[in-house]
């Protein structure tokens, strides 16, 4: 029986090629947000959410990490994706034609260097790559273009005005692979735990001293403000190296005096990096 693997856009994204690059044989499906396709493997429609997680030129993307800390689904994978934006428009428009440019926040963040040359144009933040490149698509006007991918432009029949403008060629995107079932879908290299400390002088300091001494090696950490606590902070923490249950539970208890929530979000096999 094909396994199916929810993500969050349409055809032409990123994240479907991404999906369809982790599980070549599976049944990819598109939802319009990140939290419906989380709540599609909750409720069993999927058997894998896959999310974007991080990308090596913006940063963490931290609707992931929100839905993490409040949905029951693990870490089982990881995958990454080299990410290349071209800026699609309707055939037969032109750099001159265009006014208005839509994408998802991270990429119009990762062609930041191409789109400060630009004047007298608009950008928009949008839900997604590949959907903004099919309303530029439905709208059919050469004033509206947008930031997506090559596979988007074929997808939706849209003309490449610009190709590769993404800041840094080295632009990569790291996807977090997510299911109700806590099985790492290979020999585990890694792990994410996510925390909140102690409102003390020296809790993270603590925290961080209880992992090393543990023999954990962290190789990313990253903080976002509390909704609902003025000037508080939510981390999150990945390790790499020989990963066991037992091994983090030592370490996880070792820690945990000094925090106010200490969560193990999945044990999983590392990615390689794309080539």
């Amino acid at each position: 029986m094909r396994q199916v693997i929810a993500y969050p856009g349409t055809q032409g994204s990123f994240s479907a090629a991404a999906a369809q690059e982790a599980f070549p044989q599976g049944e990819c499906v598109g939802y319009a947000t990140f939290p419906e396709a989380a709540q599609a493997a909750i409720d069993g429609k999927a058997d894998y959410a896959l999310l974007p997680v991080e990308n090596s030129f913006a940063g963490a993307v931290l609707p992931t990490y929100s839905i993490l800390e409040k949905l029951p689904l693990h870490i089982v994978g990881e995958t990454m994706k080299a990410v290349r934006h071209q800026l699609l428009g309707v055939p037969g428009a032109t750099m001159e034609d265009i006014r208005q440019i839509s994408s998802h926040p991270q990429a119009i963040a990762q062609c930041d260097e191409f789109l400060a040359t630009l004047s007298n144009v608009q950008i928009i933040p949008s839900g997604n790559t590949a959907i903004s490149a099919r309303e530029v698509a439905q709208r059919g006007d050469a004033a509206f273009a947008a930031i997506a991918s090559e596979e988007a432009a074929q997808a939706f029949g849209l003309s490449i005005l610009k190709r590769n403008i993404q800041t840094s060629d080295l632009n990569t995107t790291r996807f977090f692979i997510l299911s109700m079932d806590e099985t790492p879908l290979a020999e585990p290299g890694k792990a994410t735990v996510v925390f909140t400390v102690n409102n003390e002088v020296g809790a993270l300091v603590r925290v961080l001293a209880s992992f090393a001494e543990s023999g954990l090696n962290m190789s990313r950490i990253e903080s976002r403000p509390l909704p609902d606590t003025t000037f508080a902070y939510f981390f999150s923490a990945d390790f790499e190296g020989m990963m066991d249950h037992a091994h983090l539970h030592r370490a996880m208890e070792a820690a945990k005096p000094f925090t106010r929530e200490l969560r193990l979000l999945g044990v999983y096999p590392k990615a390689r990096k794309p080539e």
